[in-house]
């Protein structure tokens, strides 16, 4: 339970200081000079009206290219981590993380341009490669046969970071000018927030945790006898499956970075919302991953119990429909269709299903090639922050209009969840097929522990398992 905390502690985190700026994005655009007008708007209720923008043309432009940037180096650190975590193990590979990210938040402080707001940003999305040490640290800590739900959990727990970032910057923010400080200085010791919280939580993890039940971690525990190299990523990538689920999930968890990054000025720029509002209705969105993306390992668990690889497959296809169809309704509500409150409504629901998306993708992960775990928990996770980057730059960088955006992204998600249907294993079968001979354990999994869950087939017949020992 160490593991589990120190994983989802990490990865909560780690959102903080990721997305520390989102949500403050309205005022550090007016103080860094990006705005190309001069509308004024009220940023906080109890303040005085500051001079502010809504965001057109070039503005748009720098502000686009920094929420790129946001996520691009997450992309790379992410795909690599399978070999770093082999190496390391994963407690050391997670205060690795976590330092580094709290010197680039700390650096992020002093930015004094756009240029500067995008190498900042750029940095310090390294920070969201802690998932993949929580996804891998959970996979070999617990039973295969709840790990649909302890991987959404944790995940999911986790993305709550997401969430509260929305709150507490934009709260920071205004405390800080409750005591008469300038815009300026507010939000930049406003930064110092999550990096406090790294600190404290790289001590805890370095002396309080460890990497399995007996220790340090051994490439051995995966049934190897060499750590991943570029061959063993690029035939893990050759895969088929492998390569359908990274853009599966690019589709899920992209989109939840998408509006990580864009809800706050959203609903500032569009519904005429005061700052620390908005970042509470974005909190809505993100406050889902307290049970949404648990609730799809809960549910793919229960389907598998019934129906096997079949159950996880129609589970992880309705949530990735549900989500398109949600998400392009919210791309047609706007003052006169509604306005913010039944903006609200939809979100809720489009998080609901995002977040189920993601609990069904890693409840599906550990099944695909059992022996390269952390090489697939890595290109999947990198495939996730990479729909971010594809969705930011496709849809909402060079686009207009303030709801197109959205509309298109609806159209990318159902492409991927059509694509469901395709998944097949010879052993496990498919949506469309449950055969009846069962994906075993190899009997070498089983002579000591601790050892990595690998996949197995729920509830097998006892003779089943005895005759493919034999």
């Amino acid at each position: 339970m160490r593991a589990f905390w120190g994983a989802t502690l990490g990865f909560t985190f780690a959102f903080i200081g990721w997305f520390a700026f989102a949500p403050l994005l309205p005022v550090v655009r007016v103080d860094l000079g990006l705005c190309d007008n001069n509308a004024v708007i009220q940023l906080l209720p109890e303040d005085e009206r500051v001079e502010a923008c809504v965001c057109k043309k070039q503005c748009k432009s720098t502000i686009a290219s920094a929420n790129i940037a946001a996520v691009s180096f997450d992309v790379a650190t992410r795909f690599f981590l399978g070999s770093v975590i082999e190496k390391f193990g994963p407690v050391k590979t997670d205060c690795m993380l976590l330092s580094f990210g709290a010197i680039v938040v700390s650096i992020s402080a002093f930015i004094q341009s756009g240029s500067q707001l995008i190498a900042a940003r750029f940095f310090v999305s390294c920070l969201g490669s802690t998932f993949v040490v929580n996804q891998f640290w959970n996979s070999i800590m617990f039973n295969s046969k709840i790990i649909g739900t302890v991987n959404g959990t944790a995940g999911g727990w986790g993305n709550l970071g997401g969430g509260l970032t929305q709150v507490l910057m934009p709260a920071i923010y205004a405390l800080w000018r409750s005591f008469g400080l300038s815009l300026s200085m507010s939000w930049r010791l406003s930064m110092f927030f999550p990096v406090s919280l790294y600190v404290v939580l790289v001590a805890w993890l370095w002396f309080c945790t460890q990497d399995t039940t007996t220790g340090k971690f051994e490439i051995s525990m995966l049934g190897k006898t060499r750590r991943a190299g570029p061959s063993d990523y690029l035939r893990v990538c050759m895969d088929y499956r492998v390569f359908l689920m990274i853009f599966q999930y690019s589709s899920c968890f992209g989109a939840e970075l998408v509006f990580n990054n864009v809800l706050v000025s959203h609903f500032v720029d569009l519904f005429d919302v005061d700052l620390l509002s908005a970042g509470a209705l974005a909190m809505c969105f993100g406050g889902m991953n307290l049970f949404a993306r648990s609730l799809g390992g809960i549910a793919s668990d229960w389907a598998s119990s019934r129906l096997g690889m079949q159950g996880r497959l129609w589970i992880h296809f309705l949530s990735l429909f549900g989500e398109a169809i949600f998400l392009f309704i919210f791309g047609c509500i706007d003052k006169s269709t509604g306005g913010w409150p039944v903006a609200l409504v939809v979100l809720i629901f489009f998080s609901i299903f995002v977040n189920m998306s993601e609990g069904t993708s890693y409840a599906i992960v550990p099944y695909m090639i059992p022996q390269d775990l952390a090489i697939v928990s890595a290109v999947v996770g990198a495939g996730g922050t990479l729909g971010a980057v594809i969705a930011t730059w496709a849809f909402y960088k060079y686009v207009q209009d303030s709801l197109l955006p959205f509309k298109l992204h609806a159209c990318y998600v159902m492409f991927w969840a059509l694509t469901v249907p395709l998944m097949r294993w010879e052993t496990l079968g498919s949506m469309w097929h449950n055969p009846a001979k069962k994906l075993v354990e190899a009997p070498a999994a089983q002579k000591e522990e601790p050892k990595v869950p690998l996949p197995i087939a729920e509830e097998q017949p006892k003779h089943a398992i005895e005759e493919a020992q034999l």
